[in-house]
Order: structure tokens, then C-alpha cells, then sequence
């Protein structure tokens, strides 16, 4: 494992896009050290900010309080990358394969128009999680993002495919203009979530008002979401049995667009 601890704050925003498996690859220590990273308007080395040991660049470790890191896993394709400790903004930002795993909070549009592999989140995430970036239209493409803890505002905005499930609770503007794809949130969507949905499903384990633009279809048993949520606890994300086994209100929207998303919201009277 490639492991690189944070030996001193940079003095500005660091973009650490540069050091994922698949570009460090064959490099020793020394070499990854040497590699140079736009710091606001400056370059520093690697060197400069980390301590870089290890030899297995198939597996990248990032230790500290890498806040002020952004872009960590970004555009990654192949490998596993940790973080241990809080980091930036873009975490796995367009990531098409591999897994991140992070233990801590993470900045704005973690997973932002990914398209494949796995973002697991031990902590909160922040806003436009799996997120579409301003100019445009489709978000996330494809891929798993799992978050142990809150997430902020718009999460999944323009989400095309892939599954987001949040143990916690989204900000507001959850699945703005959704196209596809599958947002889950153990203890409830904020506000105003769904609008201009077209095809995609959202889910709030606790009572939530649906915008006026959704009408009220049926109660049932999803079989897709209990896949889901299995898909979840696979994942180590701890999923109540009540809601696994339960029934869900199903409100169908948004009728200002195609109509044929939907909200799925925990029946907790059913459930008891």
C-alpha cells in the first residue's frame, strides 16, 4: 500500500486528483513524491505537504485532516483508495471503477457525475452528493455511494443511474432534476426533494410531504428497494429490519415533467 500522510497544512486549496492508482502506478516512493499539485495558484510537490511511503500503488492511503485536499480519488478507474480522516470537496469526482472508502466527513459533490465503482462514506457527506456540476444536466452515471452518517442539500441532482443510500438525512432539494436512478435516505429527505424529477425513484425512510406536483398511487412492498437495501447492509450500513421488511407509500411525480419518477415513504403505521 501507497500510504500518504499529511505532515503539514498547504497553504491553500490542494487538488490531489493526480494521485490515484492508475497514475502512480510503477512509481517508487521518491518518484510520487516529486509529482507536483496545484495549490491555489501554486504547484507544490507531493513531498512538500506529505510524508509518501509503501510500494502497493494498486491500494493509495491518505491519512490526516485533509480538508483543505480536494479532488482525492478523483476520476480514479481501477484499485482501492482509503482516507482516514476528513477531507475536501470532489472526493471520487467522475470516478468510473475502483472503491473509495473514507473515515470521516467529505466536502461538496463527493461522487459528482461518477459513472462507476464504489464510494463508501463513514461519516457526513456534504452538498451536491453524486451531483451534476453547474452547465450540466446529468449527475451521477453509474456506481454505489453509501453514507454512514447526513448528507447536504441537492443530493443526487441530476442523477441518471447508480444507488445512493444515506444512513442519516439529505438536505434540501434531494433528486433535483432526477432523471433516473435511486436515492435512499434511512431517516428522511428534506425539503422540496424531487423537483422536476423525470424517471427517478426516491426514498425517505420517515414521514415527508410531497411536493404538490406528486400524487398519491398505492401502498406496497417494493421488491427493487429491498434488493437495495440488502445491497446496503452488504455494505455495512445498518438497515432496520422495519424498513428492509416493510410497506412503503409510493407518490408518483413530477407531474411538471414526465411524471414517471416517484417518492417511496416508509408506511410507519404498516410497520408497526
Amino acid at each position: 500500500m501507497l500510504i500518504l500522510r499529511l505532515r503539514t497544512q498547504p497553504p491553500a486549496r490542494l487538488a490531489a486528483d493526480a494521485l490515484i492508482p492508475e497514475r502512480v502506478d510503477g512509481l517508487a516512493p521518491s518518484e510520487v513524491a516529486a509529482l507536483t499539485l496545484r495549490c491555489g495558484r501554486e504547484k507544490l510537490t507531493v513531498g512538500d505537504v506529505f510524508d509518501v511511503s509503501g510500494e502497493d500503488v494498486q491500494q493509495v492511503a491518505f491519512a490526516g485532516d485533509l480538508r483543505r485536499v480536494d479532488g482525492i480519488g478523483a476520476g480514479m478507474s481501477r484499485g482501492r483508495l482509503l482516507v482516514e480522516g476528513p477531507c475536501g470537496d470532489h472526493l471520487g469526482a467522475r470516478m468510473s471503477g475502483g472503491e473509495i472508502a473514507v473515515r470521516g466527513g467529505v466536502g461538496a459533490w463527493a461522487g459528482g457525475e461518477m459513472s462507476g465503482g464504489l464510494l463508501r462514506i463513514w461519516g457526513d457527506a456534504g452538498d451536491r452528493l453524486g451531483g451534476a456540476y453547474p452547465g450540466v444536466r446529468a449527475g451521477m452515471r453509474g456506481g454505489e455511494i453509501i453514507v454512514a452518517g447526513d448528507a447536504g442539500e441537492e443530493a443526487g441532482a441530476g442523477m441518471r443511474r447508480g444507488l445512493v443510500v444515506v444512513s442519516g438525512r439529505t438536505g434540501s432539494g434531494a433528486g433535483l432534476r432526477m432523471l433516473a436512478g435511486t436515492l435512499i435516505a434511512l431517516r428522511g429527505i428534506g425539503a422540496e426533494a424531487g423537483l422536476g424529477n423525470r424517471r427517478g425513484s426516491l426514498v425517505s425512510g420517515t414521514p415527508v410531504e410531497p411536493l404538490p406536483s406528486y400524487a398519491f398511487a398505492a401502498r406496497y412492498r417494493p421488491p427493487a428497494l429491498r434488493l437495495q437495501l440488502r445491497r446496503a447492509r452488504d455494505l455495512w450500513l445498518r438497515v432496520d429490519d422495519a424498513l428492509a421488511d416493510g410497506t412503503w407509500a409510493r407518490w408518483s411525480g413530477d407531474r411538471t415533467e414526465l411524471g414517471r419518477g416517484e417518492i417511496l415513504i416508509f408506511d410507519e403505521e404498516e410497520g408497526t
